[in-house]
């Protein structure tokens, strides 16, 4: 749907008088945008002595990075994260949804911020898993090289490792950061899903791919729903939660005591005896998937 700018402007005029004043006075430029052209012209809530200098940076805020539309906010100087997601809040009924999400609160637990897309190591693990993928035995080369495309299709991003809970950040100092361009010269990306129904299974598996997430389903339930291979992992899988957390799960027959799963988290499975210079493997991988965006 294409707003037409007034009704844009009454839009933002709205949501800065429901708890968005700090806005005015933080110089915020809000422009939805859509693939790759404008849907409207900007509408600036700015303080006209706030001059742009080279303080000023940007924040791309998305439902989800498989979404193109997003919600732009252009700052003129530093601020604290409190203040990028007051901003957020007061806006957020600009930010385009799915059908299907349009009224599901924000998922914080798998909310992310990103100081850009792609993660600057994705590209060289997908290389090594290839690399590594010839020097396996024949039956193992289709598992790796299926992990390497998924790899390359998922949307993950350089993740600042921040706690977003907007009552946690506003009043704990230690997680409220300055932003500011010189720590993030590009534009920064802010995702704020919906909670999704699913989890992906990835690694030493017969078939990496996403499943139905399903209350109190353990990390073996969800292997055995893939299939597990004979060089994978047979005691432990990694499940990195929403937020990134990484958490060791007991997947063998003598040691299954429960722990829960997130949705939208990530089941990983190990590879054993990786070829040698690339053991390490495993934990590049794990480290890259933190920074999963949803």
């Amino acid at each position: 749907m294409v707003y037409k700018l007034s009704t844009l402007q009454k839009a933002l005029l709205k949501a800065v008088s429901s708890g968005g004043s700090k806005a005015v006075t933080k110089a915020i430029v809000a422009t939805l945008l859509s693939a790759s052209t404008f849907l409207c012209s900007p509408i600036t809530l700015a303080n006209r002595s706030l001059s742009m200098e080279s303080d000023a940076f940007t924040v791309q805020v998305y439902n989800s990075r498989n979404q193109t539309e997003h919600l732009k906010l252009n700052y003129t100087q530093a601020v604290r994260l409190e203040q990028v997601l007051a901003d957020t809040i007061a806006n957020i009924t600009l930010l385009p949804t799915t059908e299907e999400n349009s009224n599901q609160p924000v998922y914080w637990t798998g909310a992310g911020l990103y100081r850009g897309f792609p993660h600057p190591n994705k590209a060289s693990i997908i290389r090594q898993l290839e690399k590594a993928s010839e020097l396996v035995d024949p039956t193992e080369r289709d598992i790796f090289r299926q992990l390497a495309t998924q790899l390359n299709q998922l949307k993950i991003g350089e993740r600042v490792f921040t706690p977003l809970d907007y009552d946690l950040v506003r009043i704990n100092k230690a997680s409220n950061p300055i932003i500011s361009a010189q720590q993030f010269p590009g534009p920064m990306t802010l995702v704020l899903p919906s909670r999704p129904d699913s989890v992906w299974v990835l690694g030493a598996v017969q078939h990496n791919s996403e499943q139905p997430w399903v209350a109190r389903t353990s990390a073996n339930q969800y292997l055995e729903q893939v299939g597990t291979t004979s060089y994978s992992d047979n005691s432990t899988a990694t499940i990195i939660q929403p937020d990134g957390t990484v958490e060791m799960h007991p997947i063998a027959y003598w040691n299954k005591d429960h722990m829960d799963i997130a949705p939208g988290a990530i089941v990983y499975l190990g590879f054993n005896n990786l070829p040698t210079g690339y053991q390490s493997l495993n934990d590049e991988i794990i480290n890259l998937l933190r920074n999963k965006a949803l």
